[in-house]
């Protein structure tokens, strides 16, 4: 890994100098954006009051740098399997494709993940990974806001992936020891299983409240029969799109615009699934 801020600052194309002088005024290069919180299609109210999410999109210099090191150094730390969000090759549709023909599921949800994520944190990860103790630092300063990941910048999603390996590790080693398949999609968590495992339900979450992380209890549910994950409608013999997936589709006008022309693709993608599954138990010998 990068040893050295000379190495680090070739690899990024941006002066040592220049460097110094963006993460010493890093508030420069980012802004607040209000983002309203959305179910089922509908804004989320509580307590009579919208829902929104506070983001710190990056911008300038930084959005660019930050573009670079995804390209150049953070897409090529292997995350594992288990991992499907903001991956190359992998998504919400790989995600749900792993709990298919398990008739138990778990569903939990991290609550403010982003903001969960400390300086701390992400130095210690790039630390893990063999980078210098200074570039372990510059790196950190180019990928946090105010003490934490900021949600919107290019980097959060695959550095909070990186971070939570130390946790994922231990739930995909739980897994393992009790015949789970086990999945992340960023935030959202999901444990599956042919057997009820609800008994153990209290120790998956125990393993991640004592790292740190926070559960949102009203996206936590444990099921049987047909579910919904990351947007897919899972079953026992393959997936299929939501319903409201349905009604968006249906309740574009013009077939002619690329957006519908994007979810019809997107609806491809889900069924050919199904197809390649079933293609693949005819050819099994019997």
């Amino acid at each position: 890994m990068i040893k050295s801020l000379k190495h680090l600052s070739y690899i990024l194309k941006f002066r040592e100098n220049d460097l110094d002088v963006l993460t010493d005024n890093i508030s420069n290069y980012y802004y607040r954006k209000d983002e309203q919180k959305f179910k089922d299609g509908k804004p989320k109210i509580k307590n009579g009051m919208y829902q929104i999410r506070v983001m710190y999109p990056s911008t300038g210099k930084l959005k660019r740098i930050q573009n670079q090191l995804n390209r150049t150094i953070l897409n090529n730390i292997k995350l594992p399997n288990y991992a499907h969000g903001s991956i190359k090759k992998r998504d919400n549709i790989t995600n749900a494709k792993c709990h298919v023909g398990k008739k138990y599921m778990f569903q939990t949800d991290l609550k403010a993940f982003f903001p969960s994520i400390n300086y701390k944190l992400v130095y210690e990860m790039f630390i893990s990974h063999g980078f210098s103790p200074d570039v372990a630092s510059r790196l950190t300063k180019l990928t946090t806001f105010k003490d934490q990941v900021p949600q919107g910048a290019p980097t959060s999603s695959i550095i909070a992936n990186l971070v939570f390996v130390k946790t994922g590790d231990k739930i995909a080693e739980f897994a393992k020891k009790h015949g789970l398949t086990f999945t992340t999609y960023v935030d959202d968590i999901t444990l599956s299983s042919a057997k009820c495992f609800h008994h153990l339900t209290n120790e998956i979450l125990q393993i991640m409240t004592n790292d740190g992380y926070f559960i949102s209890h009203d996206k936590t549910n444990y099921k049987a029969g047909n579910k919904n994950v990351t947007g897919v409608a899972v079953g026992q013999n393959g997936i299929s799109i939501t319903d409201s997936f349905k009604i968006k589709i249906k309740a574009e006008t013009d077939i002619t615009t690329p957006r519908y022309a994007g979810l019809v693709n997107y609806k491809k993608r889900v069924f050919s699934f199904n197809s390649s599954r079933l293609a693949l138990q005819v050819s099994s010998p019997s």
